[in-house]
């Protein structure tokens, strides 16, 4: 893929404000318009003109690098699976459907590698991601950004949390991302999604009950 993606600069990450509401708040979940702009980039990959791609790469790789970073926890791992998912996408672009937005697919592709690190790191360090023991973490200069006391303890709940209540927590209460939306890219069952959320936000309100304190929801 000559020129795609060379030369592109990954944005720092930098702090997430969604985390202080995480918890405590819904979000809008309104879907956006359909942008003509995306459909022209596609329609142009895929006659064989490159560089329009860089379009799709820009609009998207802030947040497909945040998704990859909430589910792996390494700034580094993130940026090189951001990369990976946008080079998988450009050389499977046939196998997408004309008409339909980009970043469901993308946040797919990026969803699936990172869950594969997981699996992996499980397989070769033998750690398990438990109420009692989660796994040690390794990557504290990537939460040097998350300042705020507030955000930090959120943070920190979230990350205790089993790993597909961590990821689907951080998929629909951080990244906001619906239901439905979060079983595409995990592969899961809309039902599974819900159950894992639940047992999830039944946590987090245990771990973090005083910001619930007067609250009825």
């Amino acid at each position: 893929m000559s020129g795609v993606l060379e030369g592109h600069v990954f944005a720092p990450l930098t702090p997430d404000a969604r985390l202080m509401f995480a918890v405590q708040s819904e979000v809008d979940r309104t879907p956006t318009e359909a942008d003509p702009n995306e459909q022209r980039a596609i329609s142009a990959v895929k006659s064989g003109d490159a560089g329009p791609y860089d379009y799709l790469v820009s609009k998207y790789m802030k947040r497909v690098v945040s998704i990859a970073w909430g589910i792996v926890r390494n700034a580094d791992d993130a940026e090189d699976l951001a990369q990976e998912a946008f080079v998988k996408a450009y050389q499977t672009i046939e196998r997408f459907k004309p008409g339909e937005p980009f970043g469901p697919w993308i946040y797919r592709i990026v969803t699936n590698l990172a869950l594969d690190v997981l699996k992996h790191r499980q397989r070769f360090r033998h750690e398990e991601l438990t109420d009692s023991h989660p796994a040690a973490r390794g990557d504290r200069a990537d939460l040097a950004a998350v300042s705020n006391e507030l955000a930090r303890r959120i943070d920190a709940a979230i990350q205790a949390l089993p790993e597909m209540q961590r990821v689907v927590a951080r998929l629909f209460l951080v990244e906001h991302f619906e239901h439905a939306e979060i079983a595409a890219m995990t592969q899961l069952s809309e039902g599974t999604v819900r159950s894992h959320l639940s047992l999830a936000r039944a946590k987090l309100r245990e771990r973090l009950a005083d910001l619930y304190e007067g609250r009825n929801d």
